[in-house]
């Protein structure tokens, strides 16, 4: 009988102990946040300018399509892909953490085109830490650098009507930042399959390997998937100070995907060490 009474109240013990953890799960509070009406059309392309840098874009359908406007980071693009499109919804986030999220409908005029979004209610959802912190402010100063005319001999090649340019070099806080510039004066768009700056030798023994040293920027500012037909555009590219070795220079290589129209230029010390301060 004390073995079935223990049995009894291990199970009664063990049901309270259950009943009163689905009692906490139930009572637990949530929020719910509203979503934004949005509509788009496949005739016509909405843009919805962030008050920050956009970090992730969710789609509700495959069928609404969307991207970031050239050479910005807080402005996105979006449509439909065609009349066919479902009610949906769409939700993004922007490098402060903030969420934005929006019910979509198709409407063959939407009423707004262009819609300018406020700071939102719900901010800080997203942590993206220090890092995110860090490219905003590269960006800035990158943005900065951008925009300064020509600061020191220009170092270019130029094949088939294409051309990469270096026009200044500039430091701030132990950061480097490269001005380039890039041209394509034809009317193919040149697709840019690599983008690399690397340390070698001067001279290259046919018998010994190459030793390359890869730079990898912290940030590159700017356009470097493509050069469009008919344009000339500007990159900044953020690295961490350095200096060059004697007998060995920086080459800073453009490769076109698909094609052969390959660029490079080659950067020795002497530039470096006549980098100017960014003002």
């Amino acid at each position: 009988m004390k073995i079935t009474h223990l049995i009894l109240f291990a199970a009664l013990v063990l049901l309270t102990t259950v009943d009163l953890k689905a009692q906490g799960i139930s009572r637990g509070s949530s929020q719910t946040i509203p979503a934004s009406q949005l509509q788009i059309s496949d005739r016509m392309t909405t843009n919805l300018i962030f008050p920050y840098a956009i970090k992730s874009v969710d789609r509700g359908n495959r069928n609404i399509l969307v991207q970031k406007a050239s050479a910005v980071e807080n402005i996105l693009q979006v449509k439909a892909e065609n009349s066919e499109l479902q009610n949906s919804n769409l939700t993004v986030i922007t490098e402060d953490g903030s969420f934005y999220s929006f019910a979509v409908e198709y409407k063959e005029v939407p009423q707004k085109l262009n819609l300018k979004i406020e700071n939102a209610e719900y901010s800080e959802l997203a942590d993206f830490g220090k890092t995110v912190q860090m490219e905003s402010k590269l960006a800035e100063t990158a943005s900065k650098v951008a925009k300064k005319n020509r600061a020191m001999p220009v170092i270019r090649q130029r094949r088939f009507l294409t051309g990469i340019a270096l026009t200044g070099i500039y430091i701030e806080k132990d950061l480097l930042y490269f001005q380039l510039r890039l041209e394509n004066q034809t009317n193919i768009t040149y697709d840019i399959e690599q983008f690399r700056l690397f340390i070698l030798d001067n001279r290259q023994s046919k018998r010994s390997a190459s030793q390359e040293l890869e730079q990898s920027p912290l940030l590159v500012y700017g356009n470097a998937e493509r050069i469009p037909a008919q344009s000339t555009q500007v990159l900044v590219v953020v690295l961490p100070k350095f200096t060059i070795p004697d007998q060995k220079h920086l080459k800073i290589e453009l490769m076109e995907q698909n094609g052969g129209r390959h660029l490079q230029i080659k950067v020795k010390n002497r530039y470096l060490m006549n980098a100017m301060q960014v003002d």
